[in-house]
């Protein structure tokens, strides 16, 4: 091998992507399963659809699925993170704004074993008074250090400006409300823990694994679960919050935006991508690069099961400040006005590519991709399509896209320094 000589580059082709097959578990229940990989591994998740639309109080379901690991009638904390432990297993719950995500990796041959445990927390916990004051502890803290943070604290402020105070999802779980919490209220939300879920195994999924599944819920009688009302969007105004002791500015800007179902989800993916979704988009040149305002910036369209919502943040030198949203509106503005050089839109969609692709780089990887969508109700032709976007779009209608989607004069602005 000549290593003075670099290797080829090769045109990405349209891939073959890893499909997924949906089949009946119980008579009420479906399982999403993606068979894939070489190694004796599998990844289990429930996903729980128990977030902020359905709390009595915010950050209660936080408080009611962290404390499944905490005790049941049979076991103790302690033995239960040893049983994980003994069996080489790894269980991880996590609660968003729209749902709880529990899932369980193990080796298929241990899976019989922590399955059965799992579903022993699930239905046999006893949530001990003693781990609930530990856990309340825990949390209080957390929301007094991400509270110090400015950046932290600008990107739950600014959704709080977005979709009002009293919406599911402008409401803010403070240190307060944290510690105001009893247990009598998370017992009392209990019988959420046997919502419908949305069930996905992935690995070296066999019959056995399967018929294990099936066993273990066939026997659970679960409840639908609570449809999402509809809930009216109070809007704030653009805010500056000064806090005591900052040298740096958290800037936040952003609007409502376009979700996945949109026609022009998959083009404006792109055109954000070019403004400021990755390390050589625009705002990074003129605002890190050429201007020295910041160490990072970058755009991002979060989709959420009920809104989306498109922001650009980054944190900047108090004094800064000014100049820097000066020029983050003008980098829209420009983009906006003037196409793309080919050789930049070029760049961009072939780096899109190659990240797409990132994402199904191994078997989990592809179970979180294909997870997103299931959710949203999508299946893997939304991801051709995505695809084949990539390959058609031209570089004016990056421009198209902006313009038609992102307006300054419709952006909220949030400051906190």
């Amino acid at each position: 091998m000549d290593r003075t000589i670099a290797p080829a580059a090769e045109a990405i082709a349209r891939p073959n992507l890893p499909s997924t097959n949906k089949v009946s578990l119980t008579k009420d229940l479906d399982i999403h399963i993606l068979n894939q990989g070489k190694q004796e591994v599998i990844l289990f998740e429930m996903v729980i659809p128990v977030g902020r639309y359905q709390e009595p109080a915010p950050g209660l379901a936080y408080y009611l699925f962290k404390m499944l690991t905490e005790g049941t009638s049979k076991r103790s904390s302690e033995e239960i993170a040893s049983t994980f432990d003994y069996y080489g297993s790894h269980l991880e719950v996590t609660p968003t704004l729209d749902h709880v995500s529990i899932k369980l990796y193990a080796l298929n041959r241990f899976f019989p074993e922590v399955l059965e445990l799992l579903m022993e927390m699930l239905t046999d916990s006893v949530f001990p008074e003693s781990e609930f004051e530990i856990l309340q502890d825990i949390r209080t803290q957390q929301i007094h250090q991400q509270e110090a943070r400015n950046n932290v604290f600008a990107s739950l402020k600014f959704r709080e400006l977005l979709f009002g105070d009293q919406h599911p999802y402008g409401r803010r779980v403070t240190p307060d409300l944290a510690q105001q919490t009893s247990l009598q209220e998370v017992v009392g939300f209990k019988k959420v823990l046997l919502t419908k879920p949305v069930l996905f195994v992935t690995g070296r999924v066999t019959d056995q694994e399967l018929n294990l599944i099936r066993k273990q819920f066939e026997s659970i009688d679960f409840q639908l679960p609570t449809s999402s009302q509809s809930t009216a969007i109070v809007q704030g105004e653009s805010q500056r919050i000064d806090k005591d002791g900052s040298t740096q500015a958290s800037i936040r800007l952003g609007k409502h935006s376009i979700n996945r179902q949109h026609p022009d989800i998959h083009k404006f993916k792109i055109a954000n991508e070019l403004l400021g979704g990755f390390f050589g988009s625009r705002l990074m040149k003129n605002i890190r690069e050429e201007k020295g305002l910041t160490y990072g910036i970058h755009s991002s369209n979060l989709h959420l099961q009920n809104a989306s919502y498109w922001y650009i943040g980054s944190e900047v030198l108090q004094e800064k400040t000014d100049l820097a949203l000066s020029e983050i509106t003008k980098e829209v503005q420009r983009l906006s006005n003037d196409t793309p050089s080919e050789a930049e839109f070029n760049m961009v969609t072939n780096y899109m590519k190659g990240k797409f692709l990132g994402s199904f780089d191994s078997p989990f990887s592809s179970h979180n991709t294909i997870k997103s969508l299931a959710l949203d109700g999508l299946d893997e032709g939304y991801l051709y399509q995505y695809y084949d976007t990539l390959q058609s779009m031209k570089a004016v209608e990056v421009s198209e896209m902006i313009s038609k989607h992102l307006n300054p004069e419709s952006f909220t602005t949030l400051i906190v320094s």
